[in-house]
């Protein structure tokens, strides 16, 4: 529960990320093999399996599904650098959780089609080792034909949840997380900072 709660706070850091032009993005348009080196998706998983192993499993694998590359920014990736020193307590908040997470995500526009990509992408990630939940899928979001998709996935302490969100069916550009947390790690959080997390990104 803690952990799925998490994503949706994740995603508001992310969302903050892009709006300030902050993060661990590599993006230079195209598909995300543009941006990152090409390593075969089925490299044998690091003995190390932290943040940064977690980020270069989902970039990899995204790669190999030609999702494309929006340039929206990560997290855990070799380009996050250091971030300004949090001033206030939201700050060092969002800081502490940005340690927890590995993300990637891509905003793609009308027209474009990644649900096949998506899809692709979740079942490798099956195939490499991730243990998936049941996929939920909706219709109806903040629009009437909004189709949602999420899927949750653990390996390895981590959880992972993968959200596709097709706005208007599509028409108005789709969305896509791949977003995962370290289990141990999200255990340093009391309810009371996730309250605080969770209404600084909502």
């Amino acid at each position: 529960m803690r952990n799925t709660r998490w994503v949706a706070v994740a995603g508001a850091m992310a969302a903050t990320l892009l709006a300030t032009g902050c993060g661990g993005g590599t993006g230079t348009g195209g598909t995300a093999s543009s941006a990152i080196p090409t390593t075969s998706v089925a490299a044998t998983t690091p003995t190390v399996f932290d943040q940064r192993a977690v980020y270069d499993e989902i970039i990899k694998v995204a790669i190999a599904a030609e999702l494309p590359d929006t340039q929206l920014p990560g997290i855990g990736g070799p380009d996050s650098g250091p971030s300004p020193t949090p001033s206030t307590e939201e700050q060092r908040l969002q800081e502490r959780g940005m340690a927890c997470t590995a993300a990637w995500s891509a905003a793609v526009p009308p027209g474009d089609r990644t649900r096949d990509g998506f899809d692709k992408v979740v079942d490798t990630l099956i195939w490499k080792g991730w243990t998936a939940g049941k996929p939920e899928e909706k219709v109806g979001g903040k629009r009437s034909d909004d189709i949602i998709v999420r899927v949750t996935l653990k390996k390895r302490g981590w959880t992972l949840i993968a959200s596709y969100n097709a706005m208007g069916g599509g028409s108005m550009g789709e969305i896509l997380f791949f977003m995962a947390t370290e289990d141990v790690c999200m255990e340093q959080f009391t309810e009371e900072e996730l309250d605080q997390l969770f209404s600084a990104g909502a």
